[in-house]
């Protein structure tokens, strides 16, 4: 606590009055949350640790503000038992051992060398680790029981976000960063302790990065786990040395939240980037889901305890889960309570301030209890920007903020049981409203637009109905505004903003709140203010000087109901620390807060003594952002700039708090958005201003809407009398008309508006001018940087009327050939070139005889001297004076490899160009220099590529210059030849006319590239303005006399050469006889003039005939003509195409060349650096084992010692076991027996996993001593309790005496602290032991990696040494047929093999060969089968055959005549007719008619006697209805008179009967079933008891 000097005797008083204390918090950050013991999760921040019971459903507070309680929160640590561990936020902080729930402080820790703690980790065996951060970085290990700091060493991991979580059943933790991660090993060596470190490092900036983790776990077994940003699972296990990654689980989520993980059960919860909760479980060697769940919210924290069977969800908006369950499968989720985050503003709510009101930055409203802290209400505020502020008097609350585009407010009433109550709403203004504030008796609100210096003041009625007094704009920016009654009327003070930088103001402005007029504020005040309250004093009010940490009182006076008089009072000292303070008052205290941390607490008097001062942050966080006080100065609520909200109650005089916070889960309904939303006022609402403009213009309307008519009525008149005076004027003589400008009523403002247009011209001619000159200046700039700076500029050539194209390259003006770099490599090559016969060149075979070539050998060596001196420019010019010769045709290619002197060139350079003669050959380059070389004369063999390209692209540019030219004058013709036969086609008189369409060729902008900065008349799409004056063109001066042209156009007939094909498209004159006479009339002359007339028709028809079909032949030929033309050029352009591939082959050539012997350099460097990380690594390791050499040695020194003093104690407990008679020896052995006895109890030993070494020495220490430590273990205060039982006179026999008794337990006790010091130095020994093992492994696994490394080295070596011989040649080939899979990499090619086409193709004739023959084969075989078939086709035809003449006798043998055939054909034999057949069967058929008519008549008679039985039968069915109905009446009456539900009452006795009989039988059938079971289990019983204890057979012994 922050006290100044002169208010320490009040900090005194202060002391015995208050006994503040927080009852519970809101906590804003959540990165520091952990379980203490089982059920207990803490969450840290700030000066705050808040605790949450999960069992118990409650919540407690420890604050740390000051120095015996802590100072400041840093970090915190839980442990598996009621023990936690926090860190201070200070400098040299201190790490506090506490006990929950009493918060006794079991120890302190510090170490000076650490500035700030940023994480902490509490093991096994009363241990706990410390991570700090700048500059040293360093991890402590400290054993809290002893005080001890065990090790301090260097983590040298510089990162933020690190991740600390110690092992929950190893001495280990794990430190991770993302990208890295450190598992460090505590192993504790009797005297000495020791730490191993195991990594798994960050990949260079050049590998392939691991995957960076986000969150980290260890699980029940010791094994670590961690995830990524993905949810990805990962397992990191030990290697020996280090830590190795291992994926175990991936489902590929998708989503952007940041992933997080716990332990639960043998499983592991994850949240993954899909907002899904998944518990993943090992089954059979591999990860499943086994459960889902999927919140409400975004996920922030997952924790879990110690056990892993309890988990704790901490969400986005603040819900608090509690995950439990049997198994991984059955898990059970529930709201444990809901914490609302980012809060910016509370508000207690008068009268009885029982509730608080919180906001967030999303709108949402949560009203708590403020002693339960009980959440009663949630709301969500639809609209941005929202606040409130809750009435000092009633249970009012005025929301207010932004809905669309305009700022309003809504006026709310409280009830708990009803909740929220909307009374009234305002739509205000579109300026952003961010303050309202009550009047001290809350009848009267003011809401402001600070930023716009607007007000409105309203009265508040008692329906809460608002009242609007006042709108005023006071033209600057606000800093602050309050209500209080000055006199008998309240003011409204508002402080006008003069800063840009600070919210702080000098001038006062006052209105009066009851009657909306201005008041005259006067007086001197010594301002700059931040913030102005009134106080409970009459006419006082209260300012924070700005700077300073006083407050400054003003005593205000209403003089006349007009003028407001102020005067200064005393300054007061708040008493804060830092000079930035504000405030906060009610009816009964007065508070101050401010970036200190601290909040002062005075009565509303405001004395120069402050009542309390309470440190409700921290100083190095941010400050108080809002501090309140309830009127009965029970409680103070505050919330920090960090957004962590605290209720303290003071506690005055000795009170203290009953019981602790018990939390009751929120039912879900209350966070149903859809029917807990609230609207302040609706979208489309006008606001105020927008009301009273609409008001005021519809106002002024009706005020001089009379005048307005009659204006319009004046203004008609005097257009109708202007229109009369036109038409007038109009029909008046031309002598005598007026100019229409006399009728221009405006001409004043018609004069005005040509000014301005002339103005307005003048400026768009200015602005446009220069906007000219700018684009000029920029355009000017880009073509000389961009265009005057190519040699070449890239240029497009398209064939015609097809898609070809292709395109030339961009070549830039160089002086290449001046270059000093390959001057300088044309003189050291021609100094490599006169030594190149002493080279090495095992590629060359050695010639076996002299030839005609090698005996001009040396001619070639000197002439490739003299050649060597020959100069670039020379190269340069011999190159140009080739760029005219052709492509070497294919067939040259096929010539013997021997005789072509550039086959290892890798490159078809020299077909095109001729190749420099230092230029190095890819068979001797091989050096960093070389490639140096190479880089520039590739670059001058590409240019000289492209420059001769760009040369055959020229040619081929100007041929299409001239084949386009001649395309157009053929289309010309062509154009001609269709509309002269379409003319002769008109003369003959036919409809059929030539609609061909001739297209011209054009040219495209990527062919005209100089049309980029030159812009034609004929591009432009808008037409250029042409000015009246430059329309008014003279007319051209005539020639004097041009009677000679006359004279020659007459007798010509307009052209001086009379054309053939223009003659015959004349027609004949018809002669006059033709025209005047019918054909009746024509006498001889006639006659003979109509037969010329039609010869000479005929003529011209056949002329006219004669010239169409030349015109035929003619267009024939000539499209012809041009068709091959253009399908010529259009070939040079495919074949100029295809030399463009060829040609960026070739550059392609080069630059694989030099890429891949460059690459071949880098697989050097890359090796030679691969050896230098093997030798480090040797070195690391060589390092790493002589340190855990030396480490071994200490732990076998530790060893050593550990089991001396353990045969010390065995010696010593064996000397007490023997020298105990030895005080006892005048008495007599029946009492020594006795006492020995009594010497041997001892307590029930209870061994556990806690009772580590130092709990037992502490516990041997207090045996001995009789003393119980204020730290000894709760596992041993039962064994203390028992030594002290047994030391008891109670139990002491009567044959021994007090004293005798007093020194038997002495010397007990002195046997058990052995005893237990004993077992303590075997616990050490094992420690030891287990540390040496995993010493020695480390070690081990060190040897095996340098081992392993050596080995590495020794197969780099050969790989080096390979690399060296084995070089790769680049090789151009002619193109053939690929069979083999290529995926575009060098390696498809490692087992491939060349085969010349000559071979492939002599093999493919063997194989025709052999398929002839097979096929000849094959056809041989298929007509040998055919005959098969047919021969055994005729067998099986004579078969059936055979087999059918079978049948058929067989048919014949069994036919057999009947006996009418027989009698028929015997009375045909004895000469019997037909007739008489006929006769015989007349007779028979009256027979058969007799009888037949016999039969019916039988059936008639039976028919009757059947009709007269139903007849009887029908009478006797009359009978029974009648019966029927009798007897339906006599069961209606029955019906009527008896009871409906009794067959109802009937069946259900059945029923319950039957139901009995079968409950009945099943629980015989159950009973049946448990006899048996109970006679197996009695028989397995007997059977088990029989294995127990065996009963021997008894054997009788026969002698």
């Amino acid at each position: 606590m922050v006290q100044s000097t002169e208010n320490l005797v009040e900090a005194e008083e202060e002391a015995s009055v208050y006994g503040p204390k927080v009852r519970w918090a809101i906590p804003q950050r959540l990165d520091f949350m952990t379980f203490v013991g089982r059920d207990v999760v803490a969450v840290a921040h700030d000066v705050y640790i808040i605790f949450f019971h999960l069992k118990n459903m409650t919540e407690l507070v420890y604050v740390a503000n000051n120095e015996k309680t802590g100072d400041g929160v840093d970090v915190i640590a839980g442990h598996k038992s009621q023990f936690f561990a926090f860190a201070e936020k200070a400098k040299h902080p201190r790490i506090f051992i506490v006990y929950y729930p009493t918060f006794a402080i079991m120890a302190e820790l510090k170490d000076a060398d650490v500035n700030r703690y940023k994480g902490l980790c509490m093991m096994e065996s009363d241990l706990i680790a410390g991570f700090s951060g700048f500059p040293n970085y360093l991890i402590s290990v400290w054993s809290w029981r002893s005080h001890q700091r065990l090790l301090c060493i260097p983590t040298n991991v510089v990162r933020r976000n690190q991740i600390y979580m110690a092992s929950r059943t190893h001495v280990l933790i794990c430190q991770c960063w993302g990208e890295g991660l450190h598992v460090w090993e505590v192993a504790p060596c009797f005297k000495r302790c020791l730490i191993m470190k195991r990594s798994r490092q960050a990949a260079a900036s050049w590998e392939v990065s691991n995957p960076k983790l986000i969150a980290v776990c260890w699980s029940n077994d010791g094994q670590l786990y961690a995830i990524d940003e993905k949810a990805n699972l990962y397992s990191l296990l030990s290697d020996g040395v280090g830590m190795v990654t291992n994926l175990e689980w991936s489902d590929n989520l998708k989503g952007s939240r940041k992933t997080c993980m716990c332990s639960f059960h043998s499983g592991i919860l994850i949240y993954g980037p899909d907002k899904l909760i998944r518990c993943l479980r090992k089954a059979e060697n591999k990860w499943i889901v086994s459960w889902k769940y999927t919140p409400d919210d975004e996920v922030l924290r997952l924790v879990s305890n110690s056990t892993s069977d309890i988990a704790v969800v901490w969400t986005e908006k603040g819900f608090v889960y509690k995950l439990d369950g049997e198994s991984e499968d059955k898990i059970n989720v529930k709201l444990f309570t809901f914490k609302q985050r980012n809060i910016k503003k509370f508000q207690l709510i008068a009268p009885d301030y029982k509730y608080l009101a919180t906001i967030n930055n999303t709108g949402v409203v949560c009203i708590y209890e403020v002693d339960t802290a009980k959440l009663a209400l949630v709301k969500l505020v639809r609209g941005g920007d929202i606040s409130f502020e809750a009435s000092p008097v009633d249970p009012l609350m005025i929301i207010f903020g932004e809905v669309g585009s305009n700022y309003g407010m809504a006026v709310f009433t409280f009830r708990p049981e009803k909740g929220l109550s909307k009374v009234e709403n305002m739509c205000l203004t579109n300026q952003i409203v961010s303050k309202v504030v009550f009047s001290p008796t809350g009848k009267h609100v003011v809401a402001a637009a600070m930023s716009a210096g607007h007000i409105f003041i309203f009265h508040l009625t008692d329906a809460y109905k608002l009242n609007l007094i006042r709108y005023t704009e006071l033209g600057r920016g606000l800093a602050d505004c309050f209500l209080t009654k000055v006199g008998d009327s309240m003011r409204a003070f508002s402080l006008v903003l003069f800063s840009d930088k600070y919210a702080i103001g000098e001038r006062i402005i006052c209105v009066n709140a009851e009657s909306g007029k201005d008041n005259k504020f006067a007086g001197k005040i010594a301002g700059p203010y931040a913030q102005l309250l009134p106080l409970s004093t009459k006419d006082s009010a209260v300012a924070v000087a700005h700077g300073t940490a006083q407050l400054h009182v003003l005593k205000l006076t209403g003089e006349k109901g007009v003028t407001v008089s102020v005067k200064m009072g005393q300054p007061v000292e708040t008493g804060h620390q830092l000079k930035h303070c504000m405030m906060s008052y009610n009816s009964a205290a007065l508070l101050t807060y401010g970036a200190d941390g601290s909040v002062i607490f005075r009565t509303s008097e405001l004395p120069e003594p402050y009542e309390l001062q309470l440190v409700v942050s921290h100083r190095y966080e941010s400050g108080v952002r809002q501090a309140a006080i309830d009127t009965g100065t029970r409680f103070v609520v505050h919330l920090g700039q960090n957004r962590t909200l605290a209720v303290h109650f003071l506690l005055k005089d000795q009170e203290h708090e009953t019981k602790e916070v018990c939390h009751v889960p929120p039912e879900w309904s209350m966070f149903d958005d859809s029917a807990h939303t609230i609207n302040m006022f609706y979208e489309n609402d006008k606001n105020y201003l927008d009301v009273q403009e609409d008001k005021k213009v519809r106002e002024e309307a009706m005020d001089y809407k009379r005048q307005r008519e009659d204006a319009a009525r004046t203004c008609e008149a005097i257009r109708a009398r202007l229109l009369r005076l036109l038409e007038e004027n109009l029909a008046e003589r031309p002598l005598h008309r007026l100019s229409l400008a006399e009728f221009d009523l405006h001409l004043e403002h018609k004069k005005e508006r040509i000014k301005q247009a002339e103005k307005e011209r003048e400026q768009i001619r200015l602005e446009t001018e220069a906007r000219i000159r700018a684009q000029d200046h920029v355009t000017a700039w880009i073509k000389r940087q961009c265009w005057d700076t190519m040699l070449s500029p890239r240029v497009k050539l398209f064939a015609i009327f097809s898609h070809y194209q292709v395109e030339n390259y961009a070549v830039l003006p160089t002086q290449r050939d001046k270059w000093p770099e390959l001057q300088q490599i044309e003189a050291l090559r021609s100094v490599e070139a006169e030594n190149e016969e002493d080279l090495f060149k095992p590629w060359e075979e050695p010639p076996t005889k002299l030839s005609l070539e090698e005996v001009q050998a040396p001619s070639r060596l000197s002439r490739l001297g003299q050649a060597s001196t020959m100069s670039v420019r020379e190269v340069r010019k011999s190159m140009e004076s080739q760029l005219l010769s052709e492509v070497l045709p294919p067939d040259e290619a096929s010539e013997d490899a021997l005789a072509e002197p550039y086959v290892l060139s890798g490159s078809n350079a020299h077909r095109y160009i001729e190749v420099p003669t230092f230029m190095i050959p890819q068979t001797l380059a091989y050096s960093f220099l070389q490639m140096n070389w190479l880089q520039h004369i590739i670059k001058l063999n590409v240019q000289n590529m492209r420059l001769w390209f760009n040369k055959q692209f020229d040619d081929l540019m100007n041929q299409k210059k001239r084949e386009v030219g001649l395309v157009e004058d053929r289309n010309a013709r062509l154009r001609f030849i269709i509309d002269e036969l379409n003319k002769l086609s008109d003369l003959r008189g036919s409809f059929h006319h030539l609609a061909i369409h001739i297209q011209d060729p054009e040219w495209a902008q990527e062919e005209q590239p100089s049309r980029l900065i030159k812009v034609d008349p004929e591009e432009c799409s808008t037409e250029p303005y042409v000015s009246p004056s430059q329309a008014e063109v003279p007319p051209e001066p005539q020639p004097q006399d041009d009677f000679r042209s006359r004279a020659l156009v007459c007798m010509m007939d307009g052209v001086l050469e009379k054309l053939w094909h223009e003659e015959i498209k004349k027609p004949i004159p018809m002669p006059q006889c033709m025209l005047e006479k019918d054909p009746e009339h024509f006498n001889e002359e006639d006659l003979r003039f109509v037969f010329e007339y039609e010869a000479k028709v005929a003529f011209r028809n056949e002329e006219r005939d004669k010239y169409r079909k030349m015109l035929h032949a003619e267009y024939a030929k000539l499209s012809q003509i041009l068709n091959e033309g253009v399908v010529k050029f259009n070939q040079k352009v495919k074949d100029m195409w295809l030399t463009k591939l060829r040609v960026d082959s070739v550059i392609g050539q080069e630059n694989l060349n030099l890429m891949r012997l460059r690459t071949t350099n880098l697989d050097r460097v890359e090796m030679s650096e691969n050896l230098e990380e093997m030798r480090n690594d040797i070195k690391k390791y060589e390092e790493e084992l002589e340190v855990i050499q030396q480490e071994i040695h200490l732990i076998q020194e530790q060893f050593d010692d550990c089991q001396a003093t353990y045969e010390s104690l065995a010696t010593k407990d064996k000397y007490l076991d023997r020298t105990f008679k030895n005080p006892f020896a005048d008495l007599s052995p029946i009492i020594v027996d006795q006492c020995y006895k009594f010497f041997k109890k001892r307590p029930k030993w209870h061994q556990r996993a806690t009772m580590i070494p130092v709990v037992l020495y502490d516990l041997a220490n207090a045996i001995l001593t009789g003393v119980r430590p204020p730290l000894l273990h709760s596992d041993c205060v039962d064994y203390f309790k028992g030594v002290e039982q047994l030391d008891q006179i109670s139990n002491m026999p009567p044959v021994m005496d007090e004293g005798l008794w007093v020194s038997m337990c002495k010397l007990r006790r002195g046997k058990i602290e052995n005893e237990i010091r004993m077992r303590a130095v075997a616990l050490e020994v094992s420690s030891v032991e287990a540390a040496g093992a995993t010493w020695r492994a480390a070690a081990a696994a060190r040897r095996q990696r340098l081992h392993g490394t050596n080995e590495l080295i020794l197969r780099h070596r050969h790989q080096a040494e390979l690399a060296a011989r084995n070089k790769t040649i680049q090789l151009v080939l002619p193109a053939g047929q690929v069979e083999i899979t290529t995926t575009g990499h060098m390696d498809d090619f490692e087992d491939a093999t060349l085969i010349p086409r000559e071979e492939i193709e002599k093999v493919n004739q063997v194989i025709l060969h052999m398929g002839e023959w097979k096929l000849r084969m094959m056809r041989k075989q298929i007509e040998f089968r055919k005959g098969i078939l047919s021969k055994e086709w005729e067998h099986a035809q004579m078969k059936m055959k055979l087999r059918h003449m079978e049948q058929e006798l067989y048919s014949y043998q069994r036919l057999k005549i009947p006996k009418e055939l027989q009698s028929y054909l015997k009375n045909k034999e004895l000469g019997y007719t037909d007739e008489q057949e006929y006769a015989k069967m007349e007779k028979e058929m009256e027979a058969s008619k007799v009888s037949v008519n016999k039969i019916l008549n039988e059936q008639i008679k039976r028919v009757e006697e059947v009709e007269m039985k139903i007849n009887a039968l029908e009478a006797q069915a009359q009978e029974l209805e009648k019966l029927i109905v009798s007897l339906n009446a006599k069961v209606s009456e029955k019906r009527l008179n008896e009871d409906p539900l009794e067959p109802i009452r009937i069946r259900r006795v059945f029923k319950k009967r039957m139901e009995t009989l079968v409950t009945r039988g099943q629980l015989i059938r159950e009973v049946q079933g448990h006899h048996t079971r109970i006679v197996l289990l009695q028989t397995e019983l007997e059977l088990l008891r029989l294995k127990t204890y065996p009963t021997l057979a008894s054997f009788r012994t026969i002698t």
